[in-house]
């Protein structure tokens, strides 16, 4: 493990003051009288904080410990054959070390808790901008989306009428088929802002998650045959039906696991299960869905539940960022991680409301 530069002057400033305090407890600094002995003793016992602190303040609690524990170990000697010892002083010493360690103890704990702390106020006031910038967005994205979805309609219902003037084998007609499906995509395009920019409310009502699953499974089936990806379900059939939303967790369930297709070009294997698990002592449904694609790094399973953020060239970043969005709103949450050899897991956890 490498050590910064910035920490190494750290240990070393932390080594020197550790070793001029215990110089001071010696007398090779000030060379003590007898009288003016238990003086420089108990100034020196207070002088070894300084490095303890700071060792602590560097280097966490286990700096403080270590720095403590040095400092114990170059003045144990001290304690034995050090000028005037008799046992009053020799207890002094041993209640000095231990004070040594819960100093270094304590003073790390609390330093460490602080910067948890200072920690959880910057992400809090990074989400709090986040959520600002988000919200500007999507009031502009859907000023913009509302404006364009309206002449993509009649854009598609155009090309679709004029496509029938021309047989089938001319290149007018399948021009107009290419304006048209891509009018289309648009469209899907702009519906993603909508569904961002204005998440509706929840529409609760007694749901099969196990159907609404096998729904999604028969409505991705011919894209997982084109991309060669095997499909398999184990759902637990003891789950009930719980009062979701199930037009907008079915469209949480179609976004993942074409997801999941895409990104297993070369074919692979799509795995969702569903569980019954309690929580907190309260019910709630898993939803897991694991493929064997290509997987993802760390730092890119930490962005695909934000908007816009896209690994492929077609998609909007959008997707993910609904789905997260809806399962919020169910007051559950979605996680994703890797698998153990290869692909990425998601996980999605609900709560079960009683009606």
């Amino acid at each position: 493990m490498t050590i910064s530069v910035t920490n190494r002057y750290r240990v070393l400033i932390v080594l020197v003051v550790s070793l001029a305090t215990v110089a001071f407890h010696y007398g090779f600094i000030i060379k003590p009288t007898h009288a003016e002995n238990d003086l420089f003793h108990a100034i020196h016992g207070r002088l070894c904080y300084i490095p303890i602190i700071l060792g602590a303040i560097w280097f966490s609690m286990w700096g403080g410990l270590a720095t403590a524990l040095f400092i114990i170990v170059l003045t144990l000697p001290y304690s034995f054959v050090g000028e005037g010892v008799h046992q009053g002083s020799l207890i002094g010493e041993m209640t000095e070390m231990v004070f040594y360690l819960a100093i270094g103890m304590t003073a790390g704990i609390l330093i460490e808790l602080q910067r948890g702390e200072r920690k959880k106020g910057e992400a809090l006031s990074r989400e709090l901008a986040k959520q600002e910038h988000l919200s500007s967005l999507g009031q502009m994205a859907a000023g913009l989306a509302h404006e364009i979805k309206n002449p993509l309609g009649s854009i598609k219902g155009s090309a679709e009428i004029l496509s029938d003037d021309f047989p089938e084998d001319s290149p007018k007609h399948d021009l107009l088929q290419v304006l048209s499906k891509e009018t289309g995509r648009l469209n899907r395009v702009v519906e993603d802002f909508l569904n961002f920019a204005r998440p509706r409310a929840l529409k609760r009502s007694p749901t099969r998650i196990n159907t609404l699953l096998q729904d999604t499974i028969s409505q991705i089936e011919i894209d997982s045959r084109a991309q060669k990806v095997e499909i398999t379900s184990d759902f637990d059939e003891s789950i009930a039906e719980p009062p979701f939303d199930a037009e907008q967790l079915h469209q949480v369930f179609l976004n993942i696991s074409l997801n999941a297709i895409n990104a297993m070009p070369d074919g692979g294997s799509l795995r969702i299960e569903t569980r019954a698990k309690a929580v907190e002592g309260k019910p709630h449904v898993v939803v897991r869905f694991t493929d064997s694609g290509v997987g993802m790094a760390e730092g890119e399973l930490d962005k695909i539940f934000d908007p816009f953020y896209t690994t492929t060239e077609k998609g909007t970043g959008l997707g993910l960022s609904i789905s997260h969005t809806i399962v919020q709103n169910h007051g559950g949450y979605i996680s994703a991680e890797r698998n153990d050899e290869k692909g990425t897991t998601i996980t999605i956890t609900l709560p079960v409301i009683e009606g």
